[in-house]
């Protein structure tokens, strides 16, 4: 395994972005090779350990490069989601810290920003997803939610909990009853879970459920994280968190 694809590699098996069949692949890599199972532990600790001081002369060193040259010298790897996720969670206490966010943004704009991004993907994340749902209950737990019949959709997909396909339909579909706590739950199950394809609708929503109850710190804090990252939301994300810091 080449050096640049094993960096990478480690850092989407930490953040859960492995496929089923990398995944499946790299588990088995570790189990035969001890060495990049030390290095997976060891990155996970000192990206769980790392101290402010440390983090805040990370930031420093990603902003002042400039030029591709100075990005291919760097030892640390840009790129890779958890240092990434460390300079937006910096960014997002120096907004705290200089008045930049506020500790509540009014409810009228949480909500106005909620029906403005929140988009009903339903059919499109079963299509797009790799992995058949091969329990019926959760097949037609999806077809009522897409038929509009949420209460009915969460008596079948609650019944599988262990289902990763149907917590995310179950997070859907509370947020479509506006029961955005519950729907929190959903969507931190997933995250926590972590083997799974999807992280990035999980987050996604779990930060239009913040905003939407109101919570708008912990919403700043995974908008910050997912606008830095290279993701399908990241735009999105960064333009919730300028009209945030703009209010």
């Amino acid at each position: 395994m080449k050096e640049y694809n094993r960096t990478i590699l480690i850092d989407k098996y930490i953040t859960g972005k492995l496929e089923d069949t990398e995944l499946w692949e790299f588990k088995l890599d570790m189990e035969n090779d001890a060495e990049l199972k030390k290095e997976v532990q060891l990155r996970k600790e000192i990206y769980n350990t790392i101290s402010n001081s440390e983090k805040i002369e990370l930031l420093k060193t990603i902003q002042n490069i400039n030029t591709k040259k100075e990005r291919r010298t760097l030892k640390i790897n840009i790129y890779s989601r958890q240092v990434q996720a460390i300079a937006a969670s910096i960014i997002i206490l120096i907004s705290i810290g200089t008045g930049i966010l506020t500790n509540q943004v009014g409810s009228d704009l949480n909500s106005e920003l909620y029906t403005e991004y929140c988009i009903d993907e339903g059919s499109l994340i079963t299509t797009r997803s790799d992995k058949p749902v091969d329990n019926s209950a959760v097949v037609d737990g999806i077809k009522l939610y897409d038929s509009q019949e949420y209460e009915k959709a969460l008596a079948l997909l609650e019944a599988n909990p262990d289902n990763v396909t149907a917590r995310l339909y179950s997070g859907l579909a509370y947020m479509k009853l506006e029961m955005f706590n519950k729907a929190v739950d959903q969507f931190n199950y997933i995250l926590n879970h972590n083997d799974n394809i999807f992280i990035d609708q999980a987050e996604w929503n779990l930060g239009l459920s913040y905003l939407a109850s109101d919570k708008t710190n912990k919403a700043s804090e995974i908008f910050a994280k997912i606008a830095a990252e290279d993701g399908a939301y990241s735009n999105r994300a960064s333009e919730i968190i300028k009209k945030l810091e703009n209010n």
